[in-house]
């Protein structure tokens, strides 16, 4: 009797994955649907100014970056965009600016009352 698998000289034909006989098949991946928020404008530049704040500018900078990552939490915490951490990052970096900076005040003023 003729040996009738698919067979050539002791070796068996294998189909690679994907060739005929094997349908598309959907892409695995990890996570959510959806993936993640990227970070909103407004935490970005709350970050960028909290920094910007503790450098260059003490006073108007701080106050700017502590109003937009306020704002910004808000809208990360409703699920309206992501950049919660960068946020945060602006809150703390304002609130240090703004006590970085009515510290200067109180040095400048006690300095300029004791130099009379």
């Amino acid at each position: 009797m003729a040996d009738q698998s698919d067979t050539a000289g002791g070796a068996t034909r294998t189909q690679a994955p994907g060739g005929p006989g094997y349908g598309a098949q959907p892409p695995t991946g990890y996570g959510y649907p959806g993936g993640v928020a990227l970070p909103s404008g407004k935490a970005t530049a709350s970050m960028v100014l909290g920094i910007l704040g503790l450098v260059l500018i003490p006073i108007i900078l701080p106050i700017i970056a502590l109003c937009l990552g306020i704002s910004a939490k808000r809208m990360a915490d409703r699920g309206e965009g992501g950049g919660r951490g960068q946020a945060v990052a602006g809150i703390v970096m304002g609130s240090v600016g703004i006590a970085f900076a009515a510290l200067g005040i109180i040095v400048a003023t006690v300095q300029g009352i004791s130099a009379m």
